[in-house]
């Protein structure tokens, strides 16, 4: 939903809630978008659309995650349902999280969405206690892992991996949840 402020520019709000079945097609579209623009110079069309078929992608593995209730899956929508974002957060050993997904329709970043999403998620993970968040981008997305530096995260690993037939590099992050300066806020500049 859009308004205008008093300096005319629009704002937007968004409901944060966490996701159903019914948004599960919403989500895989939205993570679809995403890797082909976020990820289309440096992982080749034909290894996108391999990773994209894959499980990971599924439409049973959001389902899963969405009904399990030790995973978090929140969606942001604009007030009349339509899913503009979302992210997951599923438990890893170790009293620790992780970031699986992390999604905006292309059309909508830097609108505050993303930040609003991750602000939930880290509140969220540290009521169940988690003590860290891990979350794995491709070392290529500058983008990305700017997002999370800037958001606290650090460095812990840069390791290849494989989409397809084709080696790209993972950056890993890790955030103590528990640390003063882990950032929460809304703030537009963490927004990528």
């Amino acid at each position: 939903m859009a308004e205008q402020d008093h300096s005319g520019t629009q704002s937007f709000h968004w409901n944060i809630r966490q996701s159903a079945a019914v948004d599960v097609p919403r989500l895989k579209e939205l993570g679809v978008a995403g890797w082909e623009t976020t990820y289309a110079e440096f992982v080749r069309p034909e290894n996108r659309a391999l990773y994209l078929d894959g499980a990971f992608w599924s439409l049973a593995q959001l389902e899963r995650i969405v009904r399990d209730p030790a995973s978090l899956a929140l969606v942001a929508d604009d007030g009349t349902g339509l899913v503009s974002g979302f992210l997951t957060v599923e438990p890893i050993p170790d009293n620790r999280v992780e970031l699986t997904r992390f999604y905006v329709d292309p059309t909508l970043r830097r609108s505050g969405i993303g930040s609003a999403l991750f602000s939930a998620a880290l509140d969220q993970s540290r009521t169940t206690g988690a003590r860290s968040m891990l979350v794995n981008v491709f070392a290529d997305n500058l983008v990305g892992r700017s997002f999370y530096e800037r958001a606290g995260f650090q460095l812990t690993s840069l390791e290849p991996t494989i989409v397809g037939d084709q080696a790209v590099g993972d950056a890993w992050y890790e955030l103590d949840l528990h640390r003063r300066d882990a950032r929460s806020d809304t703030r537009s500049d963490l927004e990528p």
